[in-house]
């Protein structure tokens, strides 16, 4: 034992060593958890060696057969090194990753003139890589300016993990009152949280990561009295308070906004009670929020016209939300978190189904017997941590009403949103109380709380053996055993048993949360692929030509190679390309959204459809080409047969993908 806590203590004490050389290891071995290998799914499997690439994920192994995907291995020919690409995580490895490799490829403007007709502003565009003073505040994209699309990928998944981890161990830190060991495990248990992990790429990732760079940041400035350290605590909080405001997603931000103000404010409270604040603070302050307000206000004045787009589509607008949508049932969602990497649900999906493995049931109703007055105003962020996740839980289940929802910004904040948030702030609760008690001196008497650990521990055991959604995913012996395991983890917690409790969750967050994200080697999935190397060519020759995909999934496809397309993802509607194709505006309400444009093209008149909020189905007029100056279309059709000899095949390979030139 004393060797492992030498090494823990020499681990910790060089954290910050050993976390930029397993950066530095990562981004030279080009590894990232991109779930890129999916496009093989998508019919893009043809590699210019004249090999057939293939994926294999969780849904195409059965029983234990599952396991085989966390053996790393070299042999897979889809580049994953180890874990399960996610088809689900749509929203990044059709959307987001082809955006950072779009932008690469075109020379990371701000504007991305990809997009045709008007481009697309791609601060919107879920925050990728520009050169534009807001990417001070996206640490995470800087890879992509500097080290090219494969490495700049690597870059970001890289140093957004271990950046989190760091920053959780620094606020499990000021949680747990410097207990290194329960901070260690914190850290783990806070960045691999699922839903976190389901989301990392997306929006919930990036408002977890700069809520903490923005607390840890405050916290050690106003106490330490170096003044390069408070400086450089300054510029952290710089890029914090650009990347946070920039997200520009209200569901996750609000109510984590609340959660850094509550911090912030004890924080200045306590500054200023011990005459902290010293005129060097106010001048460092001011200039700390001047320059991160200029930026801010700057990007957002650039980019008003998209935002103003957004703000008024059909899909998403601007939803106003009370909540009030989930039952006392969802009180049990947790139990699906140990399945959901391994086992694809029939109702809903991972991502929204993910939570997090937390204690706040057990912990509202042991708190009051457990705290004492005198303990109120040492504990009083740990308890707006567990107050404030029960009024999420009320605000998802129950609701308020539509005046409080506006007033306090919650109508931005669907019960969905509200909930996942809800799941990652109660890990925080969970790790101030588990230091709370580990703090006390007297010990817990079994008579007081063991009604609270009988009435909870009953709940989730009627949910789980009762609501057939439970027994046909988990089934009935994972269930009653996972429930067992997080009450026998909870008596740890409450009788000090800290190594029984440290080794039940770190099994825990490593089966629920680390095998989320697969582990992948660069991106020549991608790359590599017969059809990349065409279009790539084709464009080098023709870089103002303009392209459509039609009645096939490879509509986001060639932007990636610097094509400029009228389909693709588009996070507001282009009404200038609108205004041509629906000439009589008589789809509006169709078009007028987020959406992934899919084209057909049809010898009937033009038409839309919305089959699903955030999809545009056109159904183009084959001589409306010509208006729209289209010069190639990627197809799996053969249009000579369909549409005569307006069309030259210039491709064709064989996962049957064509590109066809239009002559007229």
């Amino acid at each position: 034992m004393k060797k492992i806590r030498s090494f823990g203590i020499f681990f910790i004490k060089w954290r910050y060593v050993i976390a930029l050389f397993v950066l530095l290891c990562s981004v030279s071995l080009n590894l990232n958890g991109s779930s890129i290998a999916n496009w093989n799914s998508f019919g893009v499997r043809e590699t210019v060696s004249g090999t057939t690439s293939e994926t294999k994920t969780v849904d195409d192994y059965q029983g234990i057969q599952k396991l085989k995907l966390w053996i790393p291995s070299l042999s897979r020919n889809d580049d994953t090194v180890i874990g399960s690409p996610r088809p689900i995580r749509s929203d990044e490895w059709l959307v987001q990753t082809p955006f950072y490799l779009s932008q690469v490829k075109t020379g990371n403007h701000f504007i991305n003139k990809s997009y045709q007709d008007s481009g697309q502003n791609m601060m919107l565009a879920y925050n990728v890589s520009s050169w534009h003073i807001s990417t001070i505040g996206k640490p995470f994209n800087w890879g992509f300016l500097f080290l090219g699309a494969s490495r700049g990928l690597s870059w970001y998944w890289s140093f957004k993990i271990i950046a989190l981890m760091l920053l959780s161990y620094e606020f499990a830190m000021i949680l747990t009152s410097k207990r290194k060991l329960l901070s260690v495990v914190s850290s783990l248990w806070i960045t691999f949280t699922p839903t976190v992990q389901w989301w990392f790429m997306q929006h919930l990732g990036d408002v977890v990561f700069f809520s903490l760079l923005i607390m840890v940041s405050i916290y050690h400035y106003f106490n330490s009295e170096k003044k390069v350290f408070k400086i450089m605590m300054a510029i952290n909080l710089i890029i914090a308070l650009i990347g946070f405001p920039l997200i520009i997603y209200p569901a996750f931000q609000v109510p984590f906004a609340y959660v850094i103000m509550a911090f912030t404010a004890i924080q200045i409270f306590k500054a200023l009670r011990n005459k902290k604040v010293k005129l060097f603070d106010v001048i460092v302050i001011a200039l700390t929020l001047f320059v991160s307000l200029m930026i801010d206000v700057l990007t957002i004045y650039q980019s008003w016209d998209a935002i103003s787009a957004t703000l008024h589509t059909v899909y998403p607008g601007k939803r106003i939300s009370v909540g009030g949508e989930y039952t006392w049932k969802n009180l049990s969602d947790f139990l699906f978190n140990i399945f959901l990497p391994f086992k694809t649900p029939q109702v809903s999906n991972q991502v929204e189904l993910s939570s997090s493995f937390n204690f706040l049931l057990y912990i509202l109703l042991i708190l009051p017997f457990v705290i004492k007055r005198k303990d109120i105003k040492k504990n009083i962020f740990g308890i707006i941590l567990v107050i404030y996740s029960l009024m999420l839980m009320f605000y998802s289940i129950v609701g308020i009403p539509t005046i409080l929802a506006k007033l306090t910004l919650f109508s931005y904040v669907p019960f969905s949103r509200s909930w996942q948030s809800m799941s990652v702030i109660a890990v925080f609760a969970s790790v101030w109380f588990i230091s709370f008690i580990w703090d006390r001196l007297d010990r817990i008497k079994l008579t007081k709380i063991l009604p609270s650990l009988l009435f909870v521990t009953i709940l989730y055991l009627y949910r789980g053996l009762t609501d057939d959604i439970y027994k046909n995913y988990l089934g009935r012996f994972t269930t009653i055993s996972f429930i067992v395991i997080m009450l026998v983890a909870f008596i740890c917690i409450l009788y000090r048993k800290n190594r029984i409790f440290y080794s039940i969750m770190l099994v825990i967050v490593t089966i629920g949360g680390l095998t989320v994200n697969p582990v992948t080697h660069g991106i020549g999935v991608i790359e590599n692929k017969l059809l990349s190397h065409e279009v790539e060519s084709i464009v080098e020759k023709n870089p103002n030509a303009i392209w459509m995909s039609d009645s096939t999934n490879l509509y986001h496809f060639v932007q990636m190679f610097g094509a400029k397309s009228i389909d693709g993802v588009r996070f507001y509607p282009d009404k200038q390309l609108m205004t041509k194709i629906d000439k009589q505006n008589q789809y509006e309400e169709v078009w007028n959204r987020y959406a992934h444009l899919k084209y057909s093209l049809t010898n009937e008149n033009t038409s839309m459809t919305t089959p699903v909020p955030d999809n545009v189905n056109i159904n183009l007029n084959v001589n409306e080409l010509k208006d729209l100056k289209i010069k190639y279309v990627l197809t799996t059709r053969d249009l000579n047969k369909e549409f005569g000899s307006s069309f030259t095949e210039i491709y064709h390979d064989n996962d049957n993908n064509r590109i066809f030139e239009y002559l007229k």
